[in-house]
């Protein structure tokens, strides 16, 4: 499985003095469902710290609302797992985003992602699909 979605509810503590979820809450709510995928693979957390964090805000959360965020692995590159995520309200996008992450040692320093955990994150393909041109067809909103 390279891919995860969890339902989330915007708390009080998520919003800013207008009411509406503040824009870290992106980052946050994203690494907890990286986390949650991490977890079921039987991965630590702790390996993957973040190299990169990209957010498209395409649509304001408010206190209350209930959204459905979908993470997936894009790419395993030597040290770095490239995930993409979305979230959405009743099927309109909210935010969307995009985060490197590396693969590090006890020390904190990069090393190459270990096969045996590279096996699990790695996106599996339809066999229809031509590996050389899939990564340019990603759709930032999944």
């Amino acid at each position: 499985m390279t891919h995860m979605s969890e339902h989330i509810r915007v708390e009080w503590v998520d919003v800013d003095g207008g009411g509406a979820a503040h824009h870290s809450m992106a980052a946050i709510w994203a690494e907890q469902v990286e986390h949650a995928l991490l977890r079921t693979l039987h991965l630590a957390p702790d390996r993957f710290p973040r190299r990169r964090i990209e957010v498209d805000f395409h649509h304001p959360l408010r206190f209350g609302d209930r959204f459905t965020l979908d993470l997936r692995i894009a790419q395993v590159g030597t040290t770095s797992v490239v995930y993409l995520w979305s979230a959405h309200i009743r099927g309109e996008p909210c935010f969307s985003g995009r985060t490197i992450a590396v693969f590090v040692d006890d020390t904190g320093s990069p090393q190459p992602v270990p096969d045996a955990i590279r096996a699990k994150i790695t996106p599996q393909l339809p066999q229809s699909v031509d590996r050389s041109t899939h990564l340019a067809r990603v759709d930032p909103h999944m």
